[in-house]
């Protein structure tokens, strides 16, 4: 025991380990030490097999110099050189590089990778991404998310999405950057707790990848469980939704800022962060950053700019100077009514008047919004509002109608939940039968009245409308025959309705369609054969606004009909108006003429695209909308028999207020766009060129890759131009399906085009395994190489050299090779990267320089330690000053927002105490007061002393990880 000295290197068990101290309980002695990967253990000496850890050269003999050359086992050059690449494989997670670059199979846009750059060099990844609808926001995230998950910054992680997006967030996040999303909703729940037990916090585990909605996370079942949960990465889209509005915030809102609070890194996404106002966009800051700004504070630009980053489709330039992204014009082709049209459509309205307003006197919203539902389907199509009235004449002739009985979708959709198209096609579809009565004969009477409708509907064979679009894509067909077009509309009865109009044009064999019954599956092959087949239409619901990309073959649009919600328009547009679109998009919106509807989205689009025009930028219009309720507006008016042109005035004067309040914020800079140009695009190269050089390039890795899989037993083969298979090493199988893997490719753009390749970047779980087994085996501790450019026989020593910050967090750590020479003991960096770079020799060098080597390497090595302690004072030195200028930010930001907060309340407390000089009872008040002070002091000392470690730099003891000797020619 007495040999056995603190800080002594040792194995223990076979396992790396330092002494801390031994000491003896009675008769037994015993061993308290850090051991490599577990942590402290103390255990009995007796029980345990203790060896002193062998040093690099300690196997070595000098007797025996004479036998060593570049291929010798015991010093093969193969074997440190792939030492070598496993370790900067194993340390380039830490280097602050872009590992997201060559880690995924999405085409990368140089604006996105700034962003990502842009968060990742922040002192905290928390972020509002705001960048303009088709830029790839969710790229973004997913690229951060593969950052921090290569800083091992990213075990627990949450997505908090709207509940029709949740599929799509799976999907993309699987299918471009290989994370497996769990979705969170009632089977998991109900199967953890099973599980777990019922006392367990199911949202509270290690290894947690989770995609839930905002309606499901919001109930209340789960409140306290997230309040006790904590996560690694919480990544909230369509963020707006979850902004603080009026006085008392929404369950959405209470939400998000507990899982914001409860996070290490945080991201929102939103197009349209703000509305117009002022509560909602201070926020989402707010929940980035709550010390940022004190609560009597206005939002300053430059608070906004340290955690916002906002781009438009207007601000960003290609290699030559030009715009990204073409321009767009929005038209209305007006469709005249027939005058059974039109005695049709009044008496439609007329009913839904009638259902609507005994809805409201009974306080029955659900009828009321079934009613808002027919009337968005009566200015469809005559097929959609046909299939509606037929539908619910049946329901209310069996009598399964009931205003207060609803499914979970319906419930769902009723208030306000984004829904899966399938779910809302069922939910509207249930609503559109409800109705309320006083009496049976109130019943038949509105059975009756069905009755009718559906006969005017019988009618009237094909609408105006449908006629027209038919036309419109006839004439354009023949006139340009090479032309594609994507028609949306929002409802399934009018996409069937259309087909069967069309379904005997010479071109109804080319139509391709997508709506909410489509699969994934069949969705991509549609999308593909859109965009490479000889298929000339697609005519959509707005099952496909979203997650499908069509820029690269159509450039015009029909909107059957206007979506009642603007945003929903500008989703569709997104299909076509996005990187990699070359010509001017052509969005044609068909309208009937002299309905309520028709004048009103008119004027709406109109000022939209005016709006849009003034200020560059169609996600500040959108934001400003996104919570002016339409459907209400015209229902109102339906119900009032108000003229369409009141209901167009009381619009246009909210729109023209949120404009004022719009246009002074970019007077105010607060919500400006950033450029991304030339110099920007410049600077991104920079970081993506650094990158490589810490990743590797493609033949990089493939190099490491086959002399590993060599170097243990195992064969590659090429099978194709960028296809490889692979005959595995028996300790590599465990991880594949078998001895065979392939075919797989090193190259990122062959595999984004080819789904059923494997593609083996630096990240792979292959690559991981393989760079974990060749560090684990002894061999490449020692090289030898012969190399031409070398002039005396030295030592290249491969130091790791870390840093950590106070809190824990690795800030900086690299592999630094130093080489010696034995005549004067010069360390030198530069040799010594040539040296691990440089491929060795093949031949017997003479005995007597490797002598040499072993008998001086004690003094070569202070020399080298030397060296390498320099160079670790210096890059301390440098982090420091960037950790300084960083939290010295923050901790302003915090004395700022503390002085003001600190302020408000004593003088809240002043008050009350003057109140109570005059004899009024304030207690109760003046300890509320008192007890709010006592907290935010509590708070920020909390967030004081978090920022205090953050600032501390830390340095690691420098280690060798492995050695080569070098010899000349």
């Amino acid at each position: 025991m007495n040999d056995l000295v603190p800080g002594e290197a040792i194995l223990l068990n076979d396992q790396p380990a330092e002494v801390i101290k031994t000491y003896s309980v009675g008769d037994l002695d015993y061993l308290r030490a850090y051991v490599e990967n577990v942590g402290v253990k103390t255990v009995c000496i007796d029980d345990v097999n203790i060896e002193p850890k062998r040093e690099q050269l300690g196997t070595l003999d000098t007797a025996t110099a004479g036998q060593l050359h570049p291929d010798h086992e015991a010093v093969s050059a193969e074997w440190f050189d792939l030492r070598s690449q496993a370790l900067q494989l194993q340390i380039a997670h830490e280097q602050g590089q872009l590992l997201s670059i060559s880690n995924s199979l999405v085409r990368l846009e140089p604006y996105q990778l700034a962003c990502v750059n842009w968060v990742m060099q922040k002192l905290r990844q928390r972020a509002l991404i705001a960048d303009d609808v088709g830029l790839g926001k969710t790229i973004e995230a997913g690229l951060i998310l593969k950052e921090l998950t290569a800083r091992n910054r990213a075990d627990r992680v949450l997505f908090v999405v709207p509940a029709h997006l949740q599929k799509k967030w799976i999907r993309d996040m699987d299918r471009f950057f290989d994370i497996s999303l769990t979705p969170g909703d009632r089977q998991w729940v109900e199967g953890e707790r099973r599980r777990l037990g019922e006392e367990a916090n199911i949202w509270n585990q290690d290894h947690q990848q989770m995609v839930a909605s905002m309606a499901f996370l919001r109930q209340e079942e789960f409140r306290d469980e997230l309040d006790n949960a904590f996560w690694d990465v919480v990544i909230v889209d369509e963020a707006h939704k979850a902004a603080k509005r009026g006085e008392s915030p929404s369950k959405t809102s209470k939400m998000v800022e507990r899982v914001a609070d409860n996070s290490d890194s945080l991201l929102l996404l939103s197009a349209t962060p703000h509305d117009g106002k002022g509560d909602a966009f201070r926020s989402l800051i707010e929940y980035i950053d709550p010390f940022l700004v004190a609560e009597d504070q206005d939002l300053s630009k430059e608070a906004v700019d340290r955690v916002m980053m906002r781009r438009g489709k207007q601000t960003i330039y290609d290699d030559d100077g030009e715009r990204l992204f073409p321009n767009r014009e929005v038209g209305t082709i007006p469709v005249e009514r027939t005058h059974e049209e039109k005695q049709f459509y009044q008496a439609v309205t007329e009913y839904v008047k009638h259902v609507y307003n005994r809805s409201e006197q009974l306080n029955e919203p659900a009828v009321g919004f079934a009613m808002a539902l027919m009337q968005k389907r009566l200015v469809s199509s005559i097929g959609a509002i046909q299939a509606t009235l037929s539908r619910r004449l049946a329901n209310l002739v069996d009598q399964q109608s009931t205003a207060t009985s609803l499914s979970e979708e319906a419930s769902a959709y009723l208030e306000g939940e984004d829904l899966e198209e399938a779910d809302k096609q069922k939910a509207e579809e249930e609503l559109a039968g409800l109705t309320i009565t006083e009496s049976d004969a109130q019943l038949e009477e509105e059975i009756e009245t069905l009755r009718d409708l559906v006969s005017l509907a019988e009618g009237i064979s094909v609408d105006s409308k449908a006629q027209k679009v038919r036309r419109y894509i006839q004439q354009l067909l023949e006139e340009n025959p090479n032309e594609k077009v994507l028609l949306f509309t929002e409802y399934r009865d009018t996409l069937d309705y259309i087909l069967d109009l069309v379904k005997d044009e010479p071109w109804a064999d080319e139509i391709l369609v997508i709506h909410g019954d489509v699969d994934k599956e069949d969705r991509a092959n549609i999308e593909d054969e859109f965009n490479h087949g000889q298929s000339r239409l697609l005519f959509a619901t707005d099952a496909a606004s979203e997650g499908i990309d069509l820029q690269h073959s159509c450039h015009i649009m029909v909107n059957y009909e206007l979506p009642w919600n603007p945003n929903r328009l500008e989703q569709r547009i997104g299909r076509l108006h996005r990187y990699g679109q070359e010509k001017e998009v052509k969005v044609w919106n068909f309208t009937f003429e002299d309905t309520r509807e028709g004048e009103i989205f008119e004027m709406l689009q109109e000022k939209v695209e005016n709006i849009r025009g003034k200020l560059g930028n169609t996600a500040d219009v959108l934001g400003m909308l996104d919570d002016v309720d339409v459907d209400s507006l015209i229902m109102e008016s339906i119900r009032n028999d108000e003229p369409t042109s009141a209901t167009k005035e009381e619009l246009e004067e909210l729109i023209d207020e949120r404009q004022r309040t719009l246009a002074e914020w970019y007077e105010c800079s607060l919500i400006d766009t950033s450029t991304f140009d030339q110099e920007s695009r410049e600077r991104i190269q920079e970081v993506m060129d650094q990158s490589e050089d810490v990743y590797g390039s493609e033949a990089d890795i493939r190099e490491f890759f086959e002399r590993g899989i060599s170097a243990l037993g195992g064969e590659v083969e090429k099978a194709g131009t960028n296809l490889f298979r692979a005959d595995l090493p028996e300790n590599l199988r465990r991880t594949t399906d078998g001895d065979l893997y392939g075919p797989f490719t090193f190259n990122r753009e062959f595999a984004m085009d080819h789904d059923d390749i494997d593609y083996v970047s630096p990240d792979a779980r292959l690559v991981q395994e393989l760079m974990q087994r060749v560090l684990d085996s002894e061999q490449g501790s020692v090289g030898l190489k012969m190399l031409p450019f070398v002039d005396d026989p030295g030592i290249t020593y491969n130091y790791r050299v870390r840093f950590e910050d106070g809190t824990g967090e690795v800030i900086r750590e690299e592999i630094l090779p130093v080489f010696v020479d034995a005549a004067h003991n010069d360390p030198q960096e530069r040799l010594g990267q040539r040296v691990v770079d440089g491929d060795s020799i093949k031949g017997s060098p003479d005995g007597e320089p490797v002598q040499v080597l072993l008998e001086n390497e004690s003094e070569m090595r202070s020399s080298a330690d030397r060296y390498i302690s320099q160079r670790v004072e210096s890059r301390r030195d440098e982090l420091q000053k960037w950790r300084r200028e960083e939290t010295q930010q923050e901790l302003d930001d915090l004395e700022a927002y503390a002085e003001s907060e600190r302020e408000r309340i004593e003088t809240f407390i002043a008050d009350y105490e003057r109140k109570a000089e005059s004899g009024t009872d304030m207690d109760i008040a003046i300890r509320r007061q008192r007890d709010r002070l006592s907290k935010l002091e509590d708070r920020i000392e909390k967030r004081r002393q978090e920022l205090q470690r953050k600032s501390q730099v830390i340095s690691l003891a420098p280690e060798i990880e492995n050695l080569c000797l070098t010899l000349p020619i």
